[in-house]
């Protein structure tokens, strides 16, 4: 594979990385958590669909999350076929160095070093929820990205929080006892630690 020639990428700008669709990679919920994973979603704007290419290296880049500051990296520094593409904390590590290796028609592949394998969708999914994996290079559109410069009005606006879900009835509900690590548990785990006692 030949790296990218064509693709200019400006150390200060976030990037959106799109499939065909249009749909893009964010991470999961957004997660700030070392070990969420990365998956494809409709584009709403937000920061943890943004992503910016860090210089680590002649061609190389790590690809890091405006919102959460981790970085693609691959789960357990897997090199086979299917391993899942999640975020963690920077290393200096292969595994969360990537290239862009030029596809024509303004598309990119992005090529893991460690592993040698492209970035890929699930089963070839493409709707919202498709979890990101690595895969050898087979020419396939779900390999296939477009990255697209994040709107300057889009960055300006301060970085904050997204609104806390609203608990489920189930959870309000639950009576929760703490286990021997001093986490709370409930539901099951808590009705097994009362009958263990």
């Amino acid at each position: 594979m030949k790296r990218s020639a064509q693709t200019i990428i400006r150390p200060d700008a976030c990037y959106t990385i799109a499939a065909a669709n249009g749909r893009v990679l964010e991470v999961a919920d957004f997660n700030t958590e070392n070990g969420a994973s990365i998956r494809l979603w409709s584009y709403e704007g937000q920061p943890w669909q943004q992503w910016q290419f860090e210089e680590s290296g002649e061609g190389e880049y790590r690809i890091k999350n405006r919102f959460t500051g981790k970085v693609m990296d691959l789960a357990m520094s897997g090199v086979a076929n299917g391993t899942w593409v999640h975020q963690w904390s920077r290393t200096s590590g292969a595994a969360q160095r990537w290239q862009i290796v030029e596809a024509g028609h303004g598309k990119v592949k992005l090529r893991n070093v460690l592993a040698d394998k492209v970035l890929d969708l699930v089963g070839m999914r493409v709707e919202n929820g498709a979890q990101a994996q690595i895969w050898q290079d087979v020419s396939g559109e779900n390999q296939l990205w477009r990255l697209e410069p994040v709107p300057d009005r889009l960055l300006e606006k301060p970085l904050e929080a997204p609104p806390a879900p609203a608990p489920s009835k189930a959870k309000r509900t639950a009576k929760t006892t703490r286990t021997q690590t001093g986490k709370k548990a409930s539901g099951k785990s808590a009705r097994r630690a009362s009958k263990n006692k």
